[in-house]
């Protein structure tokens, strides 16, 4: 290795070095920026004689009404602040940049709030009867909302294929929990998940909301998993828009489930769910052979979890050990285990080649730095290539970016809170 090589690795690892300390301190800012907004603006809204914890006017909703607003700006400023740096956003049309952006910062501040939401309401079947003064009650609120928007600032910044997986599993988690919390028939699951859906009028809109938009946000990682999958030696176009368009058409089939409840047209949401479940189904068996690079540690996972599918309903089909509502829910987690799997091994790029032999001479052990030292002067120092970055900071964009996210957040809680 030579003295330029050492400098450009150097330069580079610098630069990384810089980025992650930037990217930290944005972090705090927007977590210290969220909680003093929450601080300010929740002792007008708390009562002085008391605030329960969950309910109409309480500490869940203010706080979740402030993640989804507050988180969902930092998450949407963070995420462009960062996009806009690739070659992949630079690259792209302004209404596929919208809606990525859009798509995932609503997914991102819903799961948030939907999190608050079930936590506070959690906490009060736990503490039956607590009310807490105004100062109490806009602390806890004021910490809860200073946490998501750090939360949420991270992820934002560190959004790739793996972390779009991650965040479409925990905001369909933290929306159907949403859903059974808030649905008025304790037995739905005597049916199945579609019930959550013609629930009350909040639960219906929680489990709705929920499943259409983590249809729009597949077809987002769809395109992230077709950029990482065009880096892969031997996989052809063909093979990347297979995969591409099988997802593009699982979200549609999601977008459709969400927006027909069952009780619309019992037909057209068996179809959508029909097409979600072969989709994924005819997903994992046909990409091993589409595509041939994959390690083997993943073909085996993907082996094991499709034979776990097979078994889970097997035993519902033949042995009657659980009802349909088990098999719905142990499927999708199975199912999003693999996508979230598939994601992380397309994401870390393709098998490095078989190193060649080397043949330099070898030299005697110490003599490196004096090696290095004996160079002359003038020699050229090497840097490796970067990603092009587009100069300027351009502040339009980081404001379009958290006005989405507010507003996303606004139309959300107004939805989960509609029948309250």
């Amino acid at each position: 290795m030579s003295r330029g090589d050492v400098l450009g690795i150097g330069a580079v690892l610098s630069r990384s070095a810089r980025e992650v300390r930037t990217r930290e301190s944005i972090a705090q800012i927007g977590a210290m920026g969220g909680g003093a907004v929450a601080a300010i603006v929740a002792p007008f809204v708390f009562r002085a004689t008391g605030t329960p914890l969950s309910g109409q006017v309480s500490i869940a909703t203010v706080t979740s009404i402030l993640v989804a607003v507050l988180g969902g700006g930092a998450f949407a400023i963070a995420y462009v602040r960062v996009a806009r740096r690739t070659s992949r956003w630079q690259r792209r049309r302004m209404i596929w940049r919208v809606r990525d952006a859009a798509s995932l910062t609503i997914a991102a501040a819903a799961m948030a709030a939907m999190a608050a939401l079930a936590a506070f309401t959690v906490f009060q079947r736990m503490f039956q009867g607590l009310l807490l003064g105004r100062i109490a009650a806009t602390l806890m609120a004021a910490a809860t909302v200073a946490a998501a928007c750090y939360l949420l600032t991270n992820i934002g910044q560190e959004m790739s294929s793996s972390g779009v997986a991650v965040l479409l599993g925990a905001f369909l988690g933290a929306g159907v929990v949403a859903a059974t919390l808030s649905a008025d028939d304790p037995g739905w699951w005597q049916s199945n998940f579609s019930a959550l859906g013609v629930s009350t009028e909040t639960s219906a809109s929680a489990f709705n909301f929920t499943v259409i938009t983590a249809g729009v946000v597949l077809t987002t990682l769809a395109d992230y998993l077709a950029d990482d999958l065009e880096r892969w030696d031997g996989v052809t176009r063909r093979e990347v828009r297979t995969i591409r368009v099988m997802l593009i058409v699982i979200g549609l089939a999601l977008i459709g489930l969400g927006s027909i409840p069952v009780d619309t047209s019992r037909l057209v949401h068996d179809i959508n769910a029909v097409s979600v479940i072969v989709g994924f189904g005819a997903m994992i068996l046909a990409t091993p052979f589409l595509l041939r690079g994959l390690p083997r540690p993943f073909l085996l996972s993907t082996a094991v979890l499709g034979v776990l599918i097979l078994g889970i309903v097997g035993l519902w089909k033949l042995f009657h050990v659980y009802n349909f509502t088990a098999v719905e829910m142990l499927s999708v987690l199975i199912i999003f285990a693999w996508l979230g799997l598939f994601s992380r091994t397309v994401a870390s790029g393709p098998p490095d080649p078989e190193p060649e032999p080397d043949i330099q001479p070898t030299s005697e052990p110490g003599r490196i730095p004096a090696v290095l030292d004996a160079m002359p002067k003038g020699h050229p120092v090497q840097v490796l290539p970067q990603e092009a970055v587009t100069p300027g900071r351009r502040p339009s964009a980081l404001l379009v970016a958290a006005g989405i996210g507010m507003a996303a957040g606004a139309v959300l809680v107004t939805l989960l809170r509609r029948g309250d």
